[in-house]
């Protein structure tokens, strides 16, 4: 049975660290959630507080609405897989992925018609008899996965799952969980470091500094709508310019809220000879690097603002030499984002006026 988690007030403190700091989550059933953030800012440890491997100082988690705090982990009906997989070396894969109903004393046929079922929705059907150290890490991932919801748990907790494994597989097995999960319809939360990992496998993303939830949000609005400039900054690279007095990157006349207008590099291009935008910033280029699938742009405002525009690797970069003073403009106002802080709200400037 699929069942909602909600984090109430939770604090935790280990040794003189205030490692979570009255921190609150819903998380709804069947919902795929994510905690994200930097080493030390508390995600792991709020994972151990739902797993019921660690005890909060003050709070609640609650399961369907009902507290959970005094049941042990092993009557949580939680699934966990750990980013080490903790397979049994001396296990064949299916007794590996039948063992929590080995531990639930369950009868073998039973255990060997579900370890067959899971190894087939994980794609390794057939591969029940062979020994974990046979197995690739992707593989091992995925035993890991069949063994945390063989026994139907209502949450599945994922703890850096991919961590040990090499970028393109790592990239191949983000999809691959996520098509799982929305398959078995599992609550899931997750924790990783890695942005690309969060957005693409999550509905929610929720991030983490300093032991407390700094913005949870969709990712594409977490990307577009950062509230701070901690957010902003974390999500990837991001052009960040001053706002006063309804001046807006240096236009005068330019409307919008006093604060810090975020730009992503993708929506900062290099404009075309007499080509005007409604916002855009003068600069010289410093830096042109070839990164695959894109170029990456680095110039400098003359008041020292670093400018970063990225471009498709089909891109004319002619005009883009080292020492080239160039025009940067967004066409797409909508796409540029202010952060207010006076109440770390944000605001979208959808039509900025030109001088």
């Amino acid at each position: 049975m699929t069942i909602p988690v909600t984090i109430d007030k939770v604090d935790v403190t280990l040794g003189p660290n205030h490692v979570l700091k009255q921190v609150c989550l819903d998380v709804k059933a069947g919902e795929f959630v994510t905690l994200l953030g930097a080493s030390g800012s508390g995600k792991s440890t709020l994972l151990n507080v739902i797993a019921g491997l660690q005890k909060v100082d003050t709070g609640h988690v609650l399961f369907n609405g009902e507290n959970v705090e005094k049941r042990a982990p092993q009557d949580r009906n939680v699934g966990v897989v750990f980013q080490s997989y903790a397979l049994f070396p001396h296990m064949t894969i299916g007794d590996n992925v039948s063992f929590p109903l080995l531990a639930a004393k369950r009868p073998v046929k039973e255990r060997k018609a579900v370890a067959a079922e899971m190894l087939e929705l994980v794609q390794l059907g057939g591969m029940a008899d062979r020994m974990p150290a046979s197995l690739s890490g992707g593989q091992r991932q995925r035993v890991a996965l069949a063994r945390a919801i063989a026994s139907n748990p209502g949450v599945l907790l994922l703890d850096e799952p991919m961590a040990a494994l090499d970028k393109q597989l790592r990239e191949h097995m983000q999809v691959e969980i996520k098509r799982i999960q929305e398959r078995v319809g599992i609550t899931t939360i997750a924790v990783t470091h890695d942005q690309t990992e969060a957005f693409t496998m999550s509905d929610r993303v929720a991030i983490m500094h300093q032991g407390c939830f700094v913005q949870i949000d969709a990712p594409q609005e977490l990307y577009r709508k950062p509230v701070n400039e901690y957010v902003a900054k974390f999500l990837g690279e991001a052009n960040l310019f001053g706002t006063a007095d309804g001046v807006l990157l240096g236009q005068p006349g330019t409307q919008g809220s006093q604060g810090t207008a975020v730009i992503r590099p993708e929506d900062l291009q290099p404009l075309h000879d007499g080509e005007t935008a409604r916002v855009s910033i003068e600069a010289t280029v410093s830096l042109v690097s070839f990164q695959g699938e894109r170029y990456r742009v680095e110039a400098r405002a003359a008041d020292g603002t670093t400018v970063i525009s990225t471009m498709p690797s089909n891109s004319d970069m002619s005009r883009l030499a080292v020492g080239s003073l160039m025009e940067f403009g967004c066409r797409q106002p909508e796409r540029m984002h202010v952060i207010v802080p006076q109440d770390s709200s944000a605001v979208v400037v959808e039509e900025p006026v030109a001088a």
